[in-house]
């Protein structure tokens, strides 16, 4: 790297920094949805089910883009916490959107993994996810959303 190389201004240093997107989601449905996760993954790894799998990365695809609305898994989530009536409690979408990001790879791989023969790999990404999943959905750690502000992103609004 050239010495007189500069960072574009878009680009942010790594450390927390809030908004990192301009969006809001809810962080109790994100708990349920977590815990709905978690409980598809040990379905499809009891059954060695990597269709069931991959179908969970489809839906962590969504949750990923922005479209929960599409995703199944968030839409029970937020139905169950309307049911329960809990409360929302918002947060910035950006650290969920790379956690459920995450999620997609960590899914995608287990399901190709099996497809192709690797079941231990498939296990040890879905004993990964499986750990994620279930730290977020019984204590609200998103380990996922810890790493993200440390991470130099783009930041909306800038360039």
């Amino acid at each position: 790297m050239r010495s007189d190389a500069r960072v574009p201004s878009a680009v942010t240093r790594p450390g927390p920094s809030c908004p990192i997107v301009p969006n809001l989601v809810d962080e109790t449905a994100g708990r349920i949805a977590a815990g709905l996760s978690l409980g598809l993954l040990a379905l499809a790894v009891g059954g060695g089910w990597a269709w069931m799998v991959l179908t969970l990365a489809a839906d962590f695809a969504f949750r990923a883009a922005g479209r929960s609305a599409w995703s199944p898994v968030a839409r029970l989530a937020g139905f169950l916490r309307r049911w329960a009536d809990l409360p929302a409690r918002t947060v910035n979408a950006g650290p969920k959107r790379f956690a459920a990001s995450l999620g997609f790879l960590f899914s995608l791989g287990t399901g190709l993994a099996w497809l192709v023969g690797l079941r231990s790999l498939g296990h040890a990404l879905a004993a990964t996810l499986g750990l994620c999943a279930g730290l977020e959905a019984f204590l609200g750690v998103c380990l996922a959303c810890q790493i993200h502000p440390w991470l130099p992103w783009r930041q909306w609004g800038e360039g």
